[in-house]
């Protein structure tokens, strides 16, 4: 989805929705950024159960079309028995390849995102920190989304950790990695 500025974020997989899920997105009115990813298959006249996933940036996905990493992460939600799923990211600049992301953290992460992190981590019953390693000019936003998400007593968890501490990345990993506690910094 190009944005009416013409922002592009690059990226040429875009994959069909599974059959029975519908897709929502809230983008900036600019296009560059997008604050929320849902995808609901909650049965008629029962309650959705959400999880919501906090990735490093957004890409692709929008509510018609979704990327390789949401795809993935919408499977894993499936399998753990969710109903809907929630994607948020520490930067919401939509842009597929990470080396491509403004190098000025106020500009990787728009006022709106923390908010709009909240807002979900409210509706989830529990969060998945899954957003890879970032450059360290990122910290203080990590630390920024760890702070406000810490404040809303759900559970924080992880796939596992890279050796710098970050949660790992779910695309890479196998279908049947569990979940672990997310240490969330002091």
């Amino acid at each position: 989805m190009t944005g009416p500025d013409g922002h592009d974020p690059g990226g040429k997989v875009r994959l069909r929705l599974p059959d029975g899920v519908t897709g929502a997105a809230h983008f900036s009115d600019c296009g560059r950024y997008r604050q929320m990813l849902s995808r609901d298959w909650t049965a008629p006249g029962t309650t959705p159960r959400a999880v919501l996933f906090v990735g490093m940036n957004p890409s692709v996905a929008a509510a018609e079309v979704s990327d390789p990493t949401c795809h993935r992460e919408l499977m894993f939600a499936r399998d753990w028995g969710f109903t809907r799923y929630l994607k948020g990211n520490v930067l919401d600049w939509r842009v597929t390849a990470p080396r491509d992301l403004p190098a000025d953290p106020d500009l990787a992460c728009s006022p709106a995102n923390i908010p709009a992190l909240i807002d979900m981590a409210q509706e989830a019953e529990l969060i998945v920190m899954a957003y890879g390693k970032l450059h360290g000019r990122f910290q203080p936003v990590v630390r920024a989304v760890l702070a406000a998400l810490s404040t809303t007593g759900r559970p924080i968890k992880c796939l596992g950790l890279n050796k710098d501490g970050s949660a790992k990345h779910p695309l890479y990993l196998r279908k049947d990695t569990g979940l672990m506690e997310f240490p969330i910094p002091a």
